[in-house]
């Protein structure tokens, strides 16, 4: 099949997850409103079309660095695992400070989600956490989901929240993940990929790590989509860093890379998940 096969799959796709990264909501101020101006645009315009939006965000270990720099003169190099965790208390609430004042301009009200990898592991959190999902999504409210990385060190292993990114998609069951970073997608010798059928342990090695703030890169990105595929969910990785990229993705499905098929597996628990695809390694 082409990636142009899916095209109108992606169209009638109506539970969406976005991933945003560390890099789109910490830097330089101007380009961080330049992408939330963006953001909210395009996902006002998905709204409109009666789609329902859940966001999945990194960016709190970064945020609490920058307000940690303002105020005092430590510089941090290499960070201990205590120390990202006291980061990522620090800037929490200036993460979603970011995302209220964004969306508080198109009158979209969100609420916050913290969990980590463990708390799915256990059917009781789990049809929890869902049922939270859906009555939010019920009341028309945007969930914006973050680690809970003040008391787990899961983001250290899973990379950026990508893995969460695509946990989150399966446990309330949405059409598509898109994963929003810094370069045009999945390069391999220097060539973007615009699609993909499968993933391979191949293309896990060309995949290159991180390339911004964020614990990430596009091996993990890789392996989030490959968890996702199996279970016949598109994902996209695009560039966010231009504008309108959303709708561009979604109303052209042109730019990025897709990974999709039409083969289904069994649904896998998220302990058979982690097990099958070495996510503790």
């Amino acid at each position: 099949m082409k990636r142009i096969d899916f095209s109108e799959k992606i169209l009638k796709a109506k539970r969406i997850v976005i991933k945003i990264g560390s890099a789109r909501v910490s830097g330089d101020q101007k380009k961080v409103n330049q992408f939330l101006f963006s953001l909210i645009s395009d996902i006002e315009a998905l709204r409109e079309l009666n789609k329902e939006i859940i966001l999945v965000t990194s960016g709190a270990v970064a945020q609490g660095e920058r307000i940690l720099n303002w105020h005092t003169s430590t510089k941090l190099k290499s960070k201990t695992i205590s120390e990202r965790q006291a980061l990522a208390s620090i800037g929490q609430s200036h993460l979603m400070n970011l995302y209220e004042n964004a969306f508080s301009k198109i009158n979209v009200p969100i609420s916050q989600v913290l969990f980590g990898m463990n708390d799915l592991q256990s059917n009781s959190s789990a049809k929890n956490l869902k049922n939270t999902f859906e009555t939010l999504l019920s009341w028309s409210i945007l969930p914006i989901v973050n680690e809970n990385d003040s008391a787990s060190i899961e983001e250290l292993k899973f990379g950026d929240n990508d893995i969460l990114s695509s946990m989150v998609t399966l446990l309330i069951e949405a059409d598509l993940l898109i994963i929003l970073t810094g370069v045009d997608g999945f390069l391999k010798k220097e060539k973007l990929v615009t699609y993909m059928e499968k993933i391979s342990d191949k293309d896990l090695e060309f995949a290159k790590g991180p390339e911004g703030p964020g614990t990430g890169g596009m091996n993990t990105k890789l392996k989030a989509a490959k968890i996702l595929i199996e279970q016949n969910i598109p994902t996209a990785i695009i560039n966010g860093k231009l504008k309108f990229s959303l709708r561009e993705f979604f109303f052209k499905n042109k730019i990025g890379t897709l990974v999709a098929n039409t083969r289904v597996k069994k649904k896998l628990s998220i302990e058979e998940i982690k097990k099958n695809y070495r996510l503790d390694k």
